[in-house]
């Protein structure tokens, strides 16, 4: 028979991976708090006249960074550390779906800007492997189903275009930017 203490390591694994979710996050947002905006204020010269109205102002992009800062530790605090819960693990893991797609994102801004785009370096580095293992494991373990992965990594997608969007505006409309 086994102890409680071996029957709680599977837990423990499982609680200790989810937390790399709001770490990794953090991480990579202060790359980019570190380097957007010197990169926002050279980005307009670089974009067709019409993509420039998108670009954020700085106090915008650093209110939403901020917030999806904040958002996966009180998702890992509430739902993961004290009592894991089954929207916990989903919402963390819908969080490092949108990752794995903001690293295709850091990807081609890279390509476009033909150099360093702010984020690359830990998107690349850090979310794309812990991204795979993650949602890997996520599966292989049967925290979620293969439908419930694909929903996931829809959500992703359309979380990290129309969403990032949304996030701009609402943080400017705080920050009190355009």
């Amino acid at each position: 028979m086994r102890s409680a203490s071996a029957a709680d390591a599977p837990r423990r694994s499982r609680r200790a991976a989810l937390l790399l979710v709001p770490v990794l996050i953090t991480v990579h947002d202060a790359e980019e708090a570190l380097a957007m905006p010197a990169a926002l204020r050279t980005l307009p010269a670089r974009l067709p006249a019409s993509l420039a109205g998108l670009i954020p102002t700085v106090p915008q992009f650093l209110a939403a960074l901020a917030f999806v800062t904040v958002l996966p530790w009180v998702v890992w605090l509430l739902g993961v550390a004290r009592r894991e819960t089954r929207t916990g693990i989903v919402l963390l893991l819908l969080m490092q779906a949108v990752m794995l797609v903001n690293v295709a994102s850091h990807a081609a801004a890279a390509i476009f800007l033909r150099g360093y785009a702010p984020g690359v370096a830990t998107a690349l580095a850090f979310n794309l492997p812990f991204s795979v293992y993650l949602l890997r494991r996520a599966l292989a373990e049967r925290w979620i189903s293969r439908r419930t992965l694909l929903i996931i990594v829809a959500a992703a997608v359309l979380i990290h275009g129309p969403g990032i969007l949304g996030a701009m505006w609402v943080a400017g409309r705080i920050a009190g930017g355009s």
